[in-house]
């Protein structure tokens, strides 16, 4: 009887170590083998394996290559609305207004050819303008500056819509079920993962403490979530 309960004794000693060891190698399953795949792929420069689950590069020539890496700490998860939608309609308004604009410009431009063309060589010449045509210089000046700020206004709304849907064009990508994820509602989820990892770079072996950022969406779709797959962020 004391020879069975030694036994369990030391099968529960031997798995309470075993434990103890996988938590000092680091733990955080998921978010450990995210990170050693996109070490191994950037080492080799996998630009397929990283394009499907990074956002940012490590380039093993210019930052090392990370040979081990413990987890040390996984933050908790924090969610906020996604606002393609919101930035999608945002984009339609400044497209059309800039739309809009172009044909009442042309609309006057081809109503004041010749006019419009002395304007332009003098100021070409840098010569002033005769007063015959000097309203037309003005007015003309106004619409190539609502022009101006029309066409920077529609980037900006392109570039925020493009910056808010990178991740979950990454996360949610399905080759066999490809979305439109600027048409989706949903959440972006995001949690900060700490590692220490093991660099080697030109013959030499450093330890670095790194933060790596985790993002994924979640997207309402027609048939229930669309639960997208971690990528990686950024990295500090």
């Amino acid at each position: 009887m004391s020879g069975s309960m030694m036994s369990k004794n030391t099968i529960v000693a031997v798995l309470v170590v075993a434990a103890g060891l996988a938590s000092g190698c680091g733990g955080g399953g998921e978010e450990r083998s995210l990170i050693r795949n996109f070490f191994t792929a950037s080492r080799v420069n996998d630009r397929t394996t990283l394009g499907n689950i990074a956002m940012v590069a490590f380039d093993p020539a210019q930052e090392g290559m990370v040979g081990s890496f413990d987890v040390e700490t996984v933050g908790e998860e924090q969610r906020r609305p996604l606002r393609m939608r919101e930035l999608g309609a945002a984009v339609t308004e400044a497209r059309q207004a800039e739309q809009e604009h172009a044909g009442r410009m042309k609309e006057y431009q081809d109503e004041n050819l010749d006019a419009i063309a002395r304007v332009v060589e003098a100021e070409r010449a840098g010569e002033t303008v005769r007063r015959r045509d000097q309203s037309v210089q003005e007015e003309w000046r106004k619409f190539r500056d609502e022009d101006q700020e029309l066409s920077r206004a529609l980037s900006d709304a392109e570039s925020a819509l493009a910056a808010e849907s990178a991740v979950a064009q990454v996360s949610a990508y399905d080759p066999n079920n490809p979305i439109d994820v600027q048409t989706f509602e949903g959440e972006i989820v995001t949690k900060e993962v700490t590692i220490n990892a093991t660099v080697d770079r030109d013959g030499s072996s450093e330890e670095r403490m790194m933060a790596i950022t985790l993002q994924k969406v979640e997207l309402d779709g027609p048939d229930g979530m669309i639960d997208g797959r971690w990528v990686i962020a950024d990295i500090q």
